[in-house]
């Protein structure tokens, strides 16, 4: 049987996204700085992912 794994990114106030839908304060308030890069480690040990459409496409776009 195969493990199931959560991800998610959320803001200490409980959000996944903002009212519009983006995900760009994911990259923090410092572009400067150095942001720990948690997702490329994680996504190494994974099989299989499932997301919804509005991630990737968010993705896809860069956002």
């Amino acid at each position: 049987m195969r493990k199931t794994i959560l991800y998610i990114a959320m803001s200490l106030d409980g959000y996944i996204a903002d009212e519009n839908g983006g995900v760009d304060w994911l990259a923090g308030q410092d572009a400067g700085e150095e942001n720990a890069d948690t997702y490329s480690e994680f996504i190494k040990r994974i099989d299989t992912v499932v997301m919804g459409w509005n991630t990737y496409a968010q993705g896809l776009s860069g956002r």
